[in-house]
């Protein structure tokens, strides 16, 4: 007990300000005991040892430890929210060494995951996948990491060029192929010169077989949000296999099928909502005359949507997007001309019009879609906008809304102007469903909570530091430390927000700096000096 307590007392300051403390040992229990006397955190126990466990519990009363601590004695680590120190109760690291580096290893990567991780986010040349990309990034600033977007939209003048340069099919295919090619070597030459924590592409993204081998083999672990219908496009099958990580939307056979064929972790993660992009919006006498109507659509003209709507033209109906036919019976009601349509007007046009309608698209069926098995982010766009929608019937919508309370749902033409019908003449039920389903979005269907689920199943699977963090430190370390003067941990306080440093790091900080170099500055600087002239590259 008194052995326990002097332990305690030694490692007082360094647990004070840390929420979660993870004990490498149980022993019999005494130094959990004393630490539970000092402290209110979260105490998580690491202890391989099951006999262990078993003497302790035999021979002593620890029912306030166990009502109080989570043991674990594998490798299955849970995520810890908010920062955490590790207590080594040293007989038990002794007897049981090697369980406990990898279990050290695994919580310096989660460590890192408190500072923040570097990721780098990589988008496509065009497409729809772009503005997720986009919504990405700002969510994974938003959850405190530092994020380098690697932004390929800034060729896309140059990629649709090609079609410019050569009629030849075969031509303009070698043209693309060599495009993309620059591209993802652009992507491994960003990558090396950031040194990202884990790369995340989204669909799409100019990112070859032999880019991604090349990172891959350096340790840099990548992530791939496939956000397209899997039966539409197929490339998935020739890129998937070149990836650690996988997210789709759409799961039931096609998750099987990746699980059996491919035996990588996969995971089943819906597109959301940007909630400072998508939002309800005061808008203007003039905007409401522009962008409002009782029924609207906003999107591509795909084959079925072209039929589809045809069966609407009688309403006040007003269709935005591009591939619409403008000499169609469609036209009349075909905006600016089938131009594509900023993201910031088709918030305005969700808030303004009455009824948005959702079809998903398909190139291949008439009218809905039977295999809807995933929700496309208008579904949760327009919820966000705080605006009505009617949206086709989905496998999986009941998942996200409440259906009748939340959101509205149509499975035919014929359903679908019932309700419009119904709906313009209960513009009361409007409001109150599209009030719902707002609150269920900001609840439950953000960018932010997907991409905290993603990293979460990340760590969650094998994720671990490409190797050069390795000459990386932790700021908060040294500063806890007893070896290091306080002068040293002064100047390590200026550099708290960043976490991680290396030691060019450093030296850029100081650099950086004003004033009269302390002595720990100018030490740096010094060894700065020697390793330019003597180390060797």
């Amino acid at each position: 007990e008194r052995e326990a307590e002097e332990w305690v007392m030694a490692l007082k300051e360094k647990i004070s300000e840390h929420s979660t403390l993870c004990i490498f040992g149980f022993g019999l229990g005494y130094h959990i005991e004393a630490l539970m006397k000092v402290t209110d955190c979260e105490i998580l126990v690491f202890e391989p040892d099951i006999d262990v466990l078993k003497i302790a519990l035999t021979h002593r009363d620890l029912g306030k430890v166990l009502g109080r601590i989570k043991i674990i004695s594998n490798y299955d680590i849970p995520l810890i929210k908010g920062s955490f120190r590790i207590l080594k109760h040293n007989p038990s690291v002794r007897l049981q060494q090697r369980y406990y580096e990898i279990v050290e290893d695994y919580l310096r990567t989660r460590r890192v995951l408190q500072t923040g991780l570097r990721i780098a986010v990589v988008g496509p040349i065009y497409g729809g996948s772009l503005p997720i990309a986009e919504y990405t990034v700002k969510a994974l600033k938003a959850l405190g990491h530092r994020v380098y977007y690697i932004d390929n939209s800034v060729y896309h003048e140059a990629f649709l060029f090609i079609d410019n340069v050569t009629r030849r099919s075969d031509l303009q295919d070698e043209l693309r192929r060599q495009f993309v090619e620059f591209a993802s070597t652009s992507v491994l030459a960003r990558c090396e010169e950031h040194k990202p924590d884990l790369l995340i592409a989204l669909a799409q993204a100019p990112l070859t077989q032999k880019s991604l081998e090349i990172l891959r083999a350096g340790g840099l672990k990548t992530a791939f949000w496939f956000v397209e219908n899997y039966r539409h496009l197929d490339y998935w099958r020739y890129i998937f296999p070149h990836y650690d990580y996988l997210f789709v939307i759409q799961k039931g056979e096609f998750i099987t099928h990746i699980k059996e064929t491919l035996r990588k972790p996969v995971h089943y993660l819906p597109l959301a909502a940007s909630p400072d992009v998508h939002r309800p919006l005061e808008l203007t006498e003039d905007e409401i005359k522009e962008y409002g109507s009782d029924v609207s659509f906003v999107g591509a003209g795909y084959k079925n949507r072209r039929e589809f709507f045809t069966g609407l033209i009688d309403y006040d109906l007003k269709i935005w997007g591009n591939e619409w036919d403008l000499n169609s019976p469609l036209g009349r009601v075909i905006q600016r001309e089938g131009r594509r349509v900023s993201t910031e007007d088709i918030v305005k046009i969700f808030n303004a019009s009455k009824i948005n309608i959702n079809l998903h698209s398909s190139a291949v069926h008439s009218g809905v879609d039977p295999f809807g098995d995933f929700i496309n982010p208008r579904t949760f766009e327009i919820a966000a906008s705080r605006a009505f929608q009617l949206v086709d019937t989905r496998e999986s919508l009941s998942e996200f809304f409440d259906i009748g309370k939340e959101i509205e749902t149509f499975k035919s033409l014929n359903e679908l102007r019932k309700k419009i019908d119904y709906y313009l003449s209960h513009p009361e039920e409007r409001v109150e469903i599209a009030e719902a389903g707002y609150r269920r979005v900001l609840k439950e269907h953000t960018y932010e909570i997907r991409l905290e689920e993603m990293i979460d199943f990340i760590m969650r699977h094998d994720f671990n530091l490409p190797a050069w963090t390795e000459k990386e430190i932790f700021v908060d370390e040294i500063m806890e430390s007893n070896g290091y003067n306080n002068e040293l941990k002064e100047f390590f306080k200026q550099l708290k927000d960043k976490g991680r440093v290396t030691f060019e790091e450093i030296i850029e900080h100081i650099r950086d700096s004003e004033g009269d170099l302390s002595e720990a500055e100018k030490i740096f600087l010094f060894m700065n000096e020697v390793k330019n002239q003597y180390a060797r590259p």
